[in-house]
């Protein structure tokens, strides 16, 4: 892939994340970084049997435009995730994806353009499926078959006319795409069956218009990483101020959010971890009630009994005799 500044000038791309961009690395990935006077790129490939998954972050600090050329032709579902993402593609004109947009777009001619104006970061994810993946899904999408015909005659062509919003449901599916291997190894089964999935509801958005996902790209990876500060430490109750604070987010969207995306509020839900963390010590033998109501950040033996016996209707005691055969304690 060519990739040029302002039209013109190569642009040099090494392996080096620039400081500012290390955030959005994602394990196992296959990156390109560079950095100059108009600003800081990272872009990212994951391999999939799906077709690979492209992953771009910018931070731009002049105006400036990109002039972007690869062999073969350009066959992508194309999402803006943060800001707008503006193309010029041969054959094609201006693509315009406003945040939370996406279509799905053919050229047979790889050579576009993207614009960006200064003091801003972009991000967005190409997903570039392969004809025999797209083919599956034709019987159910009939806008789906007429875009492929004009692929297949190597004609110009986009999904629909007009862009399709982002549900939260698609959005989910992203922040799992984007980080499904932090603090594991990289599984391309899951990897695969993420960007099929995904797939499906980009075509059935296109269809059937649902409602657009109330929330940014930003806030839903602040949701994800509130999740994740409840789960990383247990015993720890931490006041919604303080965690809106940690994400970034005001607390009436953060709460909100939370509950749309698991179910529960924060509280609820740092609860449901609390039980079932108990529920796996219970099977521990060695462990007694006083040092399971500890472990989950209970302060005292009688608050750990009625929280649990208020979730399961039983006591831990009786938990613990009904899957280990032992007399309740």
């Amino acid at each position: 892939m060519k990739f040029a500044l302002n039209l013109n000038d190569a642009l040099p791309f090494s392996t080096d994340i620039p400081v500012e961009l290390q955030g959005h690395l994602i394990p196992g990935s296959m990156v390109q970084a560079s950095s100059n006077g108009y600003g800081k790129l990272l872009l990212q490939k994951l391999p999939s049997a799906a077709g690979p998954v492209h992953y771009h972050a910018y931070q731009i600090n002049r105006k400036t435009v990109f002039r972007i050329q690869d062999d073969g032709p350009f066959f992508s579902a194309c999402i803006a995730l943060q800001h707008e993402c503006r193309l010029e593609v041969e054959g094609l004109g201006t693509v315009l994806l406003c945040e939370g947009q996406y279509n799905i777009v053919y050229s047979p001619i790889f050579d576009l353009t993207s614009a960006h104006e200064g003091g801003k970061e972009y991000i967005s994810i190409r997903l570039q499926y392969g004809l025999p993946v797209l083919e599956e899904w034709t019987p159910y999408f009939p806008s789906l078959q007429a875009f492929l015909e004009k692929v297949r005659c190597g004609k110009f062509a986009m999904l629909s006319v007009d862009n399709s919003w982002l549900t939260r449901e698609m959005q989910d599916m992203i922040y799992r795409l984007i980080h499904h291997s932090r603090d594991k190894v990289f599984n391309p089964l899951y990897f695969d069956l993420l960007a099929r999935t995904l797939l499906f509801h980009l075509l059935s958005q296109s269809a059937q218009q649902q409602p657009r996902s109330p929330y940014t790209h930003q806030e839903i990876n602040g949701i994800h990483e509130a999740r994740e500060m409840i789960c990383r430490d247990i015993r720890y109750h931490y006041k919604i101020a303080e965690i809106a604070q940690k994400v970034g987010m005001n607390e009436f969207k953060l709460k909100n959010g939370f509950r749309d995306a698991f179910g529960d509020g924060l509280y609820e839900y740092l609860v449901a971890e609390r039980m079932l963390e108990a529920c796996h010590l219970l099977t521990d033998s060695k462990r007694n009630i006083k040092e399971i109501a500890d472990l989950t950040g209970y302060k005292s033996v009688q608050s750990f009994l009625k929280a649990f016996k208020r979730r399961y209707n039983q006591t831990p005691g009786e938990f613990r005799h009904r899957v280990m055969g032992r007399e309740p304690v």
